[in-house]
């Protein structure tokens, strides 16, 4: 079985697929045991998302977040918000861990005719400067978004009246968003950086079209017109890693997936991943997934003996 990843563009946007494009709300449930390395890669979509843990525990990043160059810890009964365009990644620090999350579009909250509500309610969120929230079970205020995204994930698609009870559930969550919000000390002191992301986008845009390349950090700095210490910055503020370190992440990525999804000899997909020894790619590959490309790509492709 081929490990699950977050389909994006070369920038990272993740587009979200709506069972019905007229009622744009999606739900998931994630089992990380089911992803590469137990990550759910970095990602970003123009949608709001929500997530409540199930089981297990996890580390999530949540780019420029109060606690920007830092992972928090998630542990079962935790969650967190995630606002319009930031990007994010989280990682299983247990094996087993489960996340239900669900992604609302921002023009949800549009099709419903109260008003000025958008402009009042819902525009300031996604023009603020904060990136989005860690939720713990401990805090009153948390709990109370927690119970509701909860309810969310025992939803029945046939319950009756279905679609009402998530507009429901959805303006609840927002009220109650909003009052959280209002703690939030100095919401504007929280950079956004948007420059930064402008240009992290662009750098990664370059990793993800070169990587089979020879590339040295000069030249990621160069597809943002910046500095090579500017380039360092901005991957470690946003990305929490150094620009070589995601490159090897992802070159390692894109292996495991020709691995599982082409017959090519190991060697060659190792030198069209961009690594000059296969020998250096093997000990890589097995720092990160904890087997050798050939016993991976046995274990992943094997049929199952019933």
């Amino acid at each position: 079985m081929n490990p699950k990843t977050v389909i994006t563009d070369r920038n990272l946007l993740e587009k979200i697929q709506y069972q019905d494009s007229a009622f744009p709300i999606s739900f998931y449930m994630d089992h990380f045991d089911e992803y590469l390395n137990g990550e759910v890669n970095h990602h970003w979509h123009d949608e709001f998302e929500f997530g409540i843990l199930l089981k297990g525990q996890a580390e999530c990043r949540i780019d420029q977040s109060p606690a920007s160059g830092e992972y928090r810890i998630l542990d079962q009964g935790d969650g967190l918000f995630i606002n319009s365009k930031t990007i994010h990644n989280i990682k299983q620090t247990e094996s087993g861990t489960i996340l239900f999350n669900f992604v609302l579009s921002p023009g949800f909250f549009q099709l419903l005719p109260a008003g000025n509500t958008y402009q009042k309610n819902i525009l300031p969120v996604i023009k603020s400067s904060l990136a989005g929230l860690f939720l713990k079970s401990e805090n009153d205020k948390d709990r109370l978004l927690l119970n509701s995204i909860m309810e969310f994930s025992l939803l029945k698609e046939d319950s009756p009246a279905y679609e009402l009870y998530c507009i429901e559930l959805i303006c609840r969550l927002w009220r109650y968003l909003i009052s959280r919000l209002a703690e939030v000390k100095d919401i504007s002191k929280v950079k956004s950086k948007k420059i930064q992301e402008q240009r992290i986008r662009l750098m990664l845009s370059y990793i993800h079209t070169h990587y089979g390349d020879d590339i040295a950090v000069s030249s990621i700095a160069q597809a943002a017109n910046v500095s090579r210490s500017e380039c360092f910055r901005c991957f470690q503020t946003v990305i929490g890693r150094t620009p070589t370190e995601y490159l090897c992440d992802y070159r390692l990525s894109q292996a495991a997936h020709m691995l599982t999804s082409t017959d090519r000899k190991i060697s060659d997909i190792c030198f069209a991943c961009g690594f000059t020894s296969p020998s250096y790619f093997g000990k890589l590959f097995k720092e990160k997934c904890g087997m050798s490309p050939g016993q991976y790509r046995y274990n992943r492709t094997a049929p199952e003996i019933v």
